[in-house]
C-alpha cells in the first residue's frame, strides 16, 4: 500500500529530516500547506481498494454465500437477500458520489454474548480497519458527521433501543443523509462531504423499533447462533470482488415499493409493544362479518381507553396499532353530517377493565 494518513507525528520527522540532512529551515505548518496542495495526488483510500479488487461472479465463487452461512438466524429466509442487498449498498456508498446510496441499517438481534458485534466487525476488509467505527454515537454531536464523511462502516453496539426511543428521526436521517458539512480540525471554512458510512448494529434481545414507519431502514436478523471459526475463515476481499461484479452488473440494492412492503411484514416481530397496542387488543376486538353498527373514530377510541386506565395515551401511536391490529378504516356519515373516518371495531364484552385501573 503505497499511501498512508500522514500524521502530526510524520510531519515533526519529515521537518527534523529536512532540518538535519538538507539544511532547510522550514515548519511542520509549511510542509503541511505544501502536502495540502497540488503537490500531492488526491487518493481517497476506500476507493483505492475497490478499484484494485478483482472482480468474481458470485454463482461460481460462492463467497458471499459462504459468508452467510456463518450465521444462524430464526428469520432466514430474506438473510442472504438483505445481505447481498446491504452488502452491494456499502460498496454504491463508496464509489458513488452523488447522494447517500445505502438506506438500510444491517441489525443483529439475540442473546447477549453470541458474537454479533465481532462478527459485523469483520464484515470490514482487514486493509481498511481504519475506517471501522464501533461504538455508541450521539446523533446530536457534530462527532457524528466526521464519522458519516470519513469511515465505511458505523457498528452501533447494543444502543438501538435507547436510540430509538429518544432520537429515532435523527437517527434515521443519520442513515440517510445525501451530505454532511462541518469544519475538519485544520481547515479554515465549513466544507460538505459525501455520504461514505453504512451502517449496522448489534441488539441484545429482539424488540427495538418503536416507530412501525421508519422500520423500513431497518434490516434485523434475530441470531441463532455465529461459527466463528467459519468466518474467520471467509476472506472480505473475496467477498467484496463478487459484490462488485454485482453492482457494476446493475443488481438492485434499493426496496421497491413491494420490497418494502415485505420488509415491513418481516420486520414486525422486532417491534416494541406500545402500551396503546396492548390495551387497544384487551378491550377490543373486530366484529362479526355483517355487523355494520360497531364503529368507532380514533378519538372515541382513546376515550374509552382513558376513562378506565390513567395512563397517557398518544393518538399517533393508537392509529399504528390499529393499523397492526388489522382493525378496518372506514368512512362513516353520522346523523346526515360529513362523513368521518374510524374503524369497524367493536368493545369486548364484559369490559375487562372494570373494577381495575392501570
Amino acid at each position: 500500500h503505497p499511501f498512508s494518513p500522514v500524521t502530526k507525528f510524520d510531519l515533526n520527522s519529515l521537518k527534523r529530516e529536512m532540518d538535519r540532512t538538507i539544511g532547510i529551515s522550514t515548519s511542520s505548518d509549511n510542509i503541511r500547506t505544501i502536502l495540502e496542495s497540488d503537490f500531492s495526488p488526491k487518493i481517497h483510500p476506500v476507493r483505492e481498494y475497490f478499484n484494485r479488487l478483482p472482480r468474481l461472479d458470485p454463482d461460481i465463487s460462492n463467497y458471499t454465500l459462504q459468508l452467510s452461512q456463518t450465521v444462524r438466524v430464526a428469520n432466514s429466509d430474506k438473510w442472504l437477500e438483505y445481505l447481498v442487498k446491504w452488502l452491494v449498498g456499502v460498496v454504491a456508498n463508496a464509489l458513488y458520489d452523488v447522494g447517500c446510496q445505502n438506506h438500510t441499517c444491517l441489525v443483529l438481534t439475540g442473546e447477549q454474548g453470541r458474537f454479533k458485534t465481532t462478527w459485523l466487525d469483520r464484515l470490514c476488509p482487514r486493509s481498511l480497519q481504519s475506517y471501522l467505527f464501533t461504538g455508541k454515537i450521539d446523533p446530536k454531536n457534530k462527532d457524528v458527521l466526521t464519522l458519516i464523511a470519513e469511515y465505511l462502516f458505523i457498528n452501533i453496539d447494543d444502543q438501538l433501543k435507547a436510540l430509538n426511543k429518544r432520537d429515532e428521526n435523527e437517527l434515521k436521517n443519520l442513515i440517510t443523509t445525501p451530505a454532511v458539512k462541518y469544519r475538519r480540525p485544520y481547515d479554515v471554512y465549513i466544507e460538505e462531504y459525501s455520504h461514505l458510512a453504512s451502517f449496522m448494529a448489534s441488539v441484545n434481545g429482539n424488540d427495538f423499533l418503536t416507530d412501525p414507519t421508519g422500520s423500513r431502514r431497518f434490516l434485523p436478523f434475530e441470531v441463532i447462533s455465529i461459527d466463528m471459526e467459519a468466518a474467520k475463515a471467509v476472506n472480505m476481499d473475496n467477498v467484496f470482488s463478487e459484490i462488485l461484479w454485482l453492482y457494476e452488473h446493475g443488481f438492485c440494492y434499493w426496496f421497491d415499493d413491494a420490497g418494502i412492503e415485505e420488509l415491513h411484514a418481516g420486520s414486525r416481530r422486532f417491534h416494541v409493544q406500545t402500551i396503546e397496542y396492548e390495551l387497544l387488543i384487551q378491550g377490543f376486538e373486530k366484529p362479526e362479518t355483517g355487523d355494520n353498527e360497531s364503529f368507532m373514530t380514533t378519538a372515541q377510541i382513546l376515550n374509552y381507553l382513558k376513562t378506565y386506565n390513567v395512563i397517557q395515551l398518544s393518538e399517533k401511536r393508537m392509529g399504528e396499532a390499529l393499523h397492526k391490529a388489522g382493525f378496518e378504516r372506514v368512512q362513516k356519515r353520522i346523523n346526515s353530517k360529513n362523513p368521518v373516518y374510524g374503524y369497524r371495531i367493536r368493545e369486548v364484552s364484559p369490559n375487562p377493565f372494570l373494577n381495575r385501573v392501570v
